[in-house]
Parts: C-alpha cells; structure tokens; sequence
C-alpha cells in the first residue's frame, strides 16, 4: 500500500466521493439531492386525499480545483450546456468560479430528469 492511502478500520463508512467525480478538477466536495414537483390534492374536509408526483430528477453539485489548462473550458460552460459527471449526460444550471492567490475553484451545479436523454 502507497504512503499516505486511507485505511479503515472498524465499522465500514462510504469515504470519498463515491463515484462522482468531474475530470477538469480535483474534486473537493460533491452532494446529490432528489427533486421533482409534489402537488397535494385536498378532499371536502380539507385533509390531504392525495398527491400527484411528476417530474422526477437528480440534482449534482460538483466542487473542486481546476486543473491547470482547464480554466477555458469551464469559463466556456453555460445554463443549458450539456457535462459530463460520472460519466452521466447532465444539463447543466449553474457555474461558478472563483479565485485566490493560491487556487481556482469551480463548483457546477445539474441536473438529470427521469424522463429525458442529454446528448
């Protein structure tokens, strides 16, 4: 084992990003949410009868510190775009960049609905 890898012991815990990774950064923190439209329906007497559930998606944000060579292409994404993370088409909703005088960081919010195909 190389100097330095991570060893666990004890009781078993996912560590790192599990998989999600974006190849223009090292990665620094990565989340996944669930989102999609609920609408409740109300009977007579005002209590909840029913829901309607549509449009069902996965929502990444990836963060991390861009690789040198890098920068342009981040600076190039925009709402709409189409990234690659995790090896999984996404739309992308927002990009952000930042800088200080020892690194530059992106963070690239997107989302992936069941129902469509990003190509």
């Amino acid at each position: 084992m190389p100097a330095g890898d991570m060893v666990q012991k004890g009781t078993t815990v996912v560590v790192g990003f599990n998989g999600r990774t974006y190849g223009t950064c090292l990665m620094e923190v990565a989340s996944e949410e669930q989102v999609g439209e609920i609408k409740e329906i109300r009977g007579a007497n005002n209590a909840a009868a029913t829901k309607l559930i549509s449009n069902p998606a996965r929502r990444v944000t990836v963060e991390g510190i861009l690789l040198s060579g890098d920068l342009t292409t981040v600076e190039a994404l925009k709402r709409g775009d189409v990234a690659s993370i995790d090896g999984i088409s996404w739309m992308v909703e927002e990009v952000k960049i930042s800088f200080n005088r020892e690194e530059a960081k992106v963070s690239i919010t997107a989302i992936k609905e069941d129902s469509m195909t990003y190509t």
